[in-house]
This record gives structure tokens, C-alpha cells and sequence, in this order.
């Protein structure tokens, strides 16, 4: 069964929305500017116009315009770090006309792993991203590699980034398809109070969790 494919310009938007609401509960977490919500709600700003600029070229042509976009006009030091994940991703998906479920989660990776959890360093250490915060959050461990191959399991994807393993083992064992399961066990997740970005404590984190909340909300209700 071919998997639902997703519009960037979508994604990112959920994300500007759901960080537009919860700016000042990030600014408040930003102890030394007091203004990490507010650049980040402008970089998102950013990078969804850049995409709606190019939503007819590929995916690697719509992110690789917006990290060129974030790096020349970001707000905050941290935009230079989600140019950089962004370029990653760009150059991951090099060839493919359209993004599915796997895709959506390793540009997850590559966003939120470029990102230092704090500091200014060139590339962050082993376990000191952003993305290895969000999965504290969530309760997953980081992962060695995010599986590539198109026709891996999405349930194996899941077990790695998110605390849903179960609910999609029991989704299966009920009858679900793949996709039917997947979007079972985002729900139980995202729906069910387990990921509150703002209780992340740095406003890196929480900004990066609330990306990768509102992202995967996206995923579950368009499956």
C-alpha cells in the first residue's frame, strides 16, 4: 500500500501556527534575550514563504531555497543552525517529487539534529542536539541512524522517535494496515499529554519540540 505524501508548505505551517500561539510561554523560557519565540516565529515565517514561493519545484529545490532564505535574512543565532538542518535535508531528498511518511520524520532529524541543545557549536556533539532533547521528551532514545530505505517498516521509525511502540503493535494486532497503525499511535502520543514542549526548560527545546509536535499533529490528521 503506497503511504499519504505531504506538502512542506503544510507542515511548516502548523508549525508557524502553533508557534505564533506559544511565543511568549518560549520567550519566557529565554532567559538571556527573552525573545527566542519571537525570532522563531519569524525564521518560520521565513521558511514557509519560501516554500509557498517554490511549492512547484521539488522537495530538495523548495528546502534548499528556504535554508538559502533563513541563512541570508534569520532572526537569532539559532536560524543559522535550521539553515543548516534544512540544507541537510535538501540534499537528502535530492530526486524525489514528493514527501511520505518516512521522509516527513527523517527531515525531522536533520532539522532538529543540526541544532546544539546549547552553546554555539560548529556541529553538535553526540547526544546534544535539539532533536536528542525532543526525544528525552518524548521518552525514545536517539537513535543511531534514521532508517532510509523506502521500504522499511514505519513501525520501526516510530518505536525509535516516539514512546508509541505499543499502540502500534496493538493497532496491528487489531487489524489496522501500516498506515492506519502509524497514525494510531501518533495520536495516543500527541493526543494523550505524554510530549509538553514548554515543560522542556531551554527555549531551544522547546521550540525544537513544538516543530516536531505540531509537525507530526499534521501527519496524523492527514494520514
Amino acid at each position: 500500500m503506497s503511504q499519504s505524501t505531504y506538502d512542506l508548505n503544510d507542515l511548516f505551517g502548523a508549525a508557524l501556527e502553533a508557534m505564533t500561539a506559544q511565543r511568549q510561554e518560549i520567550n519566557a523560557l529565554d532567559g538571556y534575550n527573552g525573545n527566542h519565540g519571537d525570532n522563531m516565529v519569524e525564521n518560520l515565517r521565513l521558511i514557509t514563504d519560501a516554500l509557498q514561493e517554490k511549492s512547484s519545484q521539488t522537495p530538495a529545490e523548495a528546502l534548499g531555497y528556504a535554508s538559502q532564505r533563513l541563512q541570508s535574512h534569520g532572526h537569532g543565532g539559532t536560524s543559522q543552525y535550521y539553515a543548516s538542518g534544512l540544507s541537510q535535508a535538501a540534499q537528502q531528498f535530492q530526486d524525489r517529487p514528493s514527501l511520505d511518511n518516512n521522509d516527513v520524520m527523517s527531515l525531522l532529524q536533520s532539522l532538529l539534529g543540526a541544532i546544539p541543545s546549547e552553546g554555539h557549536q560548529p556541529q553538535p556533539q553526540p547526544g546534544g542536539s535539539v532533536f536528542d532533547q525532543v526525544l528525552g521528551m518524548t521518552g525514545g532514545q536517539p537513535p543511531q541512524a534514521m532508517p532510509q530505505d523506502s521500504d522499511s517498516d514505519l513501525g520501526d521509525v516510530l518505536n525509535t522517535l516516539l514512546p508509541a511502540g505499543l499502540a502500534f503493535l496493538q493497532a496491528k494486532q487489531s487489524g489496522a494496515d501500516t498506515a492506519e497503525a502509524v497514525g494510531q499511535a501518533l495520536v495516543n502520543v500527541l493526543m494523550g499529554g505524554q510530549m509538553n514542549p514548554l515543560q522542556a526548560g531551554t527555549p531551544r527545546a522547546a521550540a525544537g519540540g513544538l516543530i516536531a509536535q505540531s509537525i507530526l499533529q499534521t501527519l496524523a490528521t492527514q494520514r
